[in-house]
């Protein structure tokens, strides 16, 4: 009896849990959301409004047609120190003459970005490419390929989500926007 009170207890307090960043979590969204996610032809075509899926191959290529960018990988919603809200990625673009590239890597707690109506396109990591569904792997096999490493190699401690390039050079990669 007292098996089945666990089991009762453990089933009405644990199913009723969301369980979010495991997965791309697109499944999560309503369908006006799902509607403004679409594959990316072309960079010249994009609009404000729409979300991008890209992978690190075709990023690694519009980075040649760049003298310096800044690729943001992040998190919507994040609370970290780290995360600012997405005018200061865009702000210190244009102050230090930065191509931008705002990279979703999921879209759990997509309104946290949207809400804020960045002034620059966004991107999401398009796992479907990366036939993986855990956020971690193929979120990996993204930034490998756009720093110009093997796709699927065990990257190092994550040094950050912030990544400076001169054309297809990979400059530095930073935690949180440098100090002016």
């Amino acid at each position: 009896m007292r098996y089945i009170f666990i089991s009762i207890l453990f089933v009405s307090v644990f199913g009723s849990c969301k369980i979010s960043g495991l997965t791309n979590d697109f499944n999560t969204l309503n369908e006006q959301q799902k509607q403004k996610i679409v594959p990316l032809n072309n960079f010249k075509d994009t609009k404000l409004d729409v979300i991008y899926k890209i992978n690190g191959q075709q990023l690694r290529e519009e980075l040649k047609n760049h003298n310096r960018s800044l690729v943001y990988v992040f998190k919507n919603g994040c609370t970290s120190t780290y995360c600012k809200p997405m005018m200061n990625y865009v702000q210190y673009a244009k102050d230090n003459n930065y191509s931008l590239f705002l990279v979703m890597n999921g879209y759990c707690n997509l309104s946290e970005t949207t809400d804020q109506y960045p002034a620059s396109i966004l991107y999401s990591i398009d796992s479907d490419f990366y036939k993986e569904t855990k956020r971690h792997i193929y979120s990996r096999y993204f930034i490998n390929e756009l720093t110009g490493e093997a796709t699927n190699a065990k990257s190092s401690a994550n040094k950050g989500n912030l990544y400076f390039f001169s054309g297809v050079k990979l400059d530095t990669v930073l935690r949180e926007l440098p100090a002016k």
